[in-house]
């Protein structure tokens, strides 16, 4: 996160220029490789994307487990006071 705060800081220092490098700005505008246009060399950008994706399928693990123990809760509650489904 670090490394992508000071790479969009000094890409706005570099546009802070005097219009010197207006051909070097035209190029770097408009990469074709996804990791050069965040800013990261290939092999970072790999990694960032298998974290992502790690974190991504924690985030959906435990999201499954919560929905599975409140509808475990329902029906232990529907069956306990005898509560009719409620269908959405």
């Amino acid at each position: 996160m670090a490394f992508l705060m000071k790479s969009m800081l000094s890409n706005q220092v570099k546009n802070l220029g005097l219009g010197g490098g207006g051909e070097e700005s035209k190029e770097e505008s408009t990469p074709s490789d996804p990791a050069a246009a965040a800013g990261m060399t290939r092999e970072e950008y790999e990694e960032y994307q298998k974290q992502m994706v790690e974190e991504k399928m924690e985030r959906d693990a435990a999201f499954a487990q919560k929905k599975a123990e409140r509808a475990c809760l329902r029906v232990h509650l529907r069956e306990k006071y005898r509560l009719p489904k409620v269908s959405l």
